[in-house]
C-alpha cells in the first residue's frame, strides 16, 4: 500500500498541483479544502495517475471540523506519512479603517491554520518514529511589506512556528520543511494588480515543493532571484528599506 499525504488548500493552485505531483510520485492523496466540488476534480485527477485519493470538506480555522477530515481520510487512506499545511488566504486590511475581523481571519488560516496541521499530524508520526511535515509559508514573512501587514505577519508566524518545530523534532525520525515561494501563477495572484516578478507556474512550485519535502530539507524557497532579493531587502536597516519600499506604486 502507497504511503498517504495530506494536503490542506488542495482544491486549488499550488494545493491541487501538489496533489497530483505527490500521486506522481506514488502517493496516495488526502486532500482537504472548504469546497467539495473543486476536491472532487483533484481527487479524479489523482486517481487519473494510478493512486488512491480520498477527500474531506473542511476549514482549516475550524479545528473540530478539521480533527474529523484527518480522521476520515486516515480510515481511508492510512496512517499520514506526509502532511502538507498549505491552506491560505490573502488579505490586505486598509490602515485607514483596520479591520481586526480580517486581520484575524488572516491568522486563523495562514498560522493557527497550519499549527493545527501540526497538533494533528505530529501524535502519529511521533508514535511511529517517522514522517514527514511541511507548510507552505511565504517570503512575504521576511519583512513587512505595504499594505500587506496581516498576511505577511502570519506568514512569518507560519514560518518560525514551524521552524522552531523542526528543531525540536531533531532525533525524532519526523522532518520539518518550511516552504517560501515568491509568486505562483494562482487564482490568489491573479487577483493582484501590477507586475508580479519571476511568476512561477503552479506546476513548476509543485515539483520543487516535492522535491524538497522528500528529501528532508530544513528550507525550500523559490525562485532563487526571488529568494535572493528578499534576503538583501530583510537585511536592509530600518530607514533604507522605508525608502525603498515608498518608492513602489500602490497597485491597488
Amino acid at each position: 500500500m502507497a504511503e498517504h499525504v495530506l494536503i490542506t488548500g488542495a482544491s486549488a493552485g499550488i494545493g491541487a498541483a501538489l496533489a497530483v505531483e505527490m500521486a506522481g510520485r506514488g502517493f496516495d492523496v488526502g486532500l482537504i479544502a472548504r469546497r467539495e466540488e473543486l476536491l472532487r476534480e483533484v481527487a479524479e485527477r489523482v486517481r487519473a495517475r494510478g493512486q488512491r485519493a480520498a477527500f474531506a470538506a473542511a476549514d482549516v480555522a475550524d479545528q473540530a471540523a478539521l480533527a474529523r477530515a484527518f480522521a476520515s481520510l486516515e480510515a481511508d487512506l492510512g496512517p499520514i506519512e506526509v502532511a502538507v499545511a498549505n491552506a491560505g488566504v490573502a488579505g490586505s486590511p486598509d490602515v485607514q479603517n483596520l479591520d481586526l475581523e480580517a486581520v484575524r481571519r488572516l491568522h486563523e488560516v495562514n498560522f493557527l491554520g497550519a499549527a493545527a496541521v501540526a497538533a494533528l499530524a505530529l501524535p502519529g508520526m511521533l508514535a511511529r518514529r517517522r514522517g514527514r511535515l511541511a507548510v507552505i509559508s511565504s517570503v512575504a514573512g521576511y519583512r513587512g511589506l505595504p499594505r500587506s501587514g496581516a498576511y505577511c505577519a502570519a506568514k512569518a508566524a507560519a514560518s518560525v512556528f514551524f521552524e522552531s518545530l523542526r528543531v525540536d523534532l531533531r532525533g525524532s525520525g519526523v522532518t520539518c520543511t518550511v516552504v517560501e515561494p515568491g509568486f505562483v501563477a494562482t487564482a490568489m495572484t491573479a487577483e493582484r494588480k501590477g507586475r508580479l516578478p519571476f511568476l512561477m507556474e503552479a506546476d513548476e512550485a509543485a515539483r520543487r515543493i516535492a522535491r524538497g519535502v522528500l528529501a528532508g530539507r530544513r528550507r525550500v524557497v523559490f525562485p532563487r532571484r526571488m529568494a535572493l532579493i528578499m534576503r538583501v531587502v530583510r537585511a536592509l536597516p530600518d530607514w533604507a528599506y522605508d525608502r525603498l519600499v515608498a518608492r513602489r506604486p500602490d497597485h491597488k
